[in-house]
């Protein structure tokens, strides 16, 4: 029994191992949500997690993006949770509704819902210096109401392209007919036998030229930019198949059985898909051997499909390096291009108006239809957040986003995201970046359910020296060239074309993967909750002290082998 006379300030009265309880809020239900209501309370044991998204479901990218064409240009086999292996995909690159529905069926066998609501969108974000806590507002989508919710922890997992917009255009909205955006695809929409326009030549709208081409009557293209049309990812493993030819093909279902029957050999293809996709690295940086070979090859593959119309060639051909943008694999996109119905339109557009759209030089070209491909505000955070001292968001990454490691920020203690500035990988595996900054970050509640700690933040010194260390890494590579590119700070063509390179990692994606191996303790500061800095050692006892359960207290010959059967012999005999 306690008695008064037993405290001592230098005792927290708890055990060493015993959990304080944690409470997190995590937006988004995506990809990242997903693995989130996996990890942390594997973790984390006893974590109060509730998951928010705008959707009605989870999936987000896969399940918002339903345009034609739409699909994934990394191989299934690769674009895959790497503890989830999935033999079944249907080809080697898959479309969105068979990759939805892979994320329902680890959403299902994990019973990850559990965690979530649906339809409820946040609408702001605050920390609370006399609780220290985030409080946060959402609204219910389906009611109008405005809820609060409170939570030790608060992570975004909305992503760095999350925020679909319509482009600036004189009259948009004004247009009779379908008015469709690649984000927000209206699947009732029945292109056959339409003029339809295409604005933006971005990856979707690449997917979507040729997807729709074989059933509009005519489509006015707009392009403005230049874009690498490489080869896809894996295209090697699809011209073998393919005797020579690029594009896609399907697995036979005695591969699929063959695979089942032998792990082994569905892992070694695995393997060798995922070191073609990280193995590409090389190629960023500048003047680098594999670059060239690329940009050599890159160019005369498109001049090559290009033929029928060479002056497409003279204003599509990039004069920049590969990788500077987002290298975009476009199957059938530059056939579709000299196809007689595809009209490429390189002039600004100046309007729209009920019927059409009016390019600079006066010219008003009618359609019965306008699919904007124009894409998503990058990193500008999708709902206002406010840190230390009513700080916010928008204020601290006026001049430049600034993190530490892409996951933290200072003055914004408690708070974590997915594709943050600086986290992406212009040559790599995403779904491992997102496992590794998920499992980063379980250390980081573990840390704060079990260490005795209320708070944790990056010391901005260390976040300096992450933002100083990106801009000196990416002069090295070729994502600094001269291109209007997301991965660019900046909201207009000229200042993402000079901007600082803030949307991809400063390495290769196994460089990163080991950064987030363990956490760095020493470059965080820390308070602790009880307000004893030597609290984590607690009162002396464990959990399993005080149930007096025999797996608690021997947990620590679990993974030990206890007959050694091969130890060597003793020197004296």
């Amino acid at each position: 029994m306690e008695t008064e006379n037993m405290k001592d300030p230098i005792i927290s009265e708890r055990a060493i191992d015993e959990p304080r309880p944690l409470k997190v809020i995590y937006i988004g239900a995506g990809v990242s949500g997903i693995l989130a209501a996996i990890q942390f309370p594997k973790h984390v044991p006893g974590i109060e997690l509730a998951i928010y998204d705008k959707n009605p479901d989870i999936g987000g990218t896969w399940f918002e993006n339903r345009y034609p064409g739409c699909a994934c240009d990394i191989p299934a086999h690769s674009y895959q949770l790497s503890f989830e292996s999935s033999v079944d995909w249907t080809s080697f690159y898959a479309t969105a509704p068979e990759i939805f529905k892979y994320w329902q069926l680890v959403a299902d066998k994990y019973n990850v819902r559990r965690f979530m609501t649906f339809r409820h969108r946040c609408i702001e974000a605050r920390w609370n210096e006399v609780t220290s806590q985030w409080h946060v507002k959402l609204i219910n989508l389906d009611t109008g109401l405005i809820i609060e919710d409170s939570a030790d922890v608060l992570m975004s997992g909305v992503g760095a392209l999350n925020q679909w917009e319509w482009p600036s255009i004189k009259g948009l909205h004004d247009f009779k007919g379908p008015l469709m955006h690649s984000a927000n695809w209206d699947m009732a929409f029945q292109p056959e036998g339409k003029n339809v326009a295409v604005i933006g030549a971005g990856s979707s709208g690449i997917q979507i030229v040729p997807a729709l081409l074989p059933e509009v009557k005519a489509m006015d293209h707009y392009v403005r930019g230049r874009t690498w049309i490489a080869a896809s990812f894996g295209s090697e493993f699809v011209r073998e198949r393919n005797n020579g030819n690029d594009g896609n093909f399907d697995y036979t279902e005695d591969e699929k059985r063959a695979w089942k029957e032998d792990l082994a050999s569905y892992k070694k293809y695995r393997k060798t898909l995922e070191a073609g996709v990280q193995g590409v690295y090389p190629a960023v940086m500048k003047d680098s051997e594999l670059q060239a070979a690329m940009r050599s090859q890159f160019d005369r593959d498109m001049r090559e499909r290009l033929k029928a119309k060479p002056e497409l060639a003279e204003r599509i051909v990039p004069d920049f390096a590969p990788f500077c943008k987002r290298l975009t694999p476009g199957p059938g996109y530059l056939e579709a291009l000299v196809s007689p119905k595809v009209n490429v339109i390189h002039d600004v557009i100046a309007s729209v108006d009920e019927t059409g759209i009016i390019t600079e030089d006066g010219q008003h070209r009618p359609v019965d239809a306008i699919v904007c491909a124009t894409g998503f505000r990058s990193f500008g955070g999708s709902f206002p957040l406010y840190g230390r001292g009513g700080l916010s968001l928008a204020e601290y990454n006026k001049d430049r986003p600034e993190t530490y490691l892409a996951v933290c920020m200072d003055r914004f203690p408690n708070y974590f995201q997915t594709l943050g500035p600086n986290s992406g990988l212009g040559a790599g595996n995403l779904l491992m970046v997102l496992e590794s900054v998920t499992l980063y970050v379980a250390q980081i509640l573990r840390k704060l359910a079990t260490g005795n700690v209320k708070t944790i933040e990056p010391k901005r010194k260390q976040v300096e020296n992450f933002t100083s260390f990106c801009e000196a890494y990416h002069k090295r590579t070729v994502f600094s060239d001269k291109c209007a590119s997301w991965y660019k700070s900046g909201t207009t063509v000229e200042e993402r074309t000079a901007g600082s390179v803030i949307g991809v990692w400063p390495g290769s994606g196994v460089h990163l993967i080991k950064a987030y191996r363990d956490v760095r303790w020493e470059d965080f500061e820390m308070q602790p909750s009880d307000g004893n800095e030597f609290g984590w050692f607690g009162n002396g006892w464990s959990v399993g002290d005080l149930k007096k359960d025999r797996e608690a207290l021997t947990w620590y010959l679990n993974d030990t082998k206890f007959v050694h059967e091969d130890l060597p012999e003793s020197k004296d005999g």
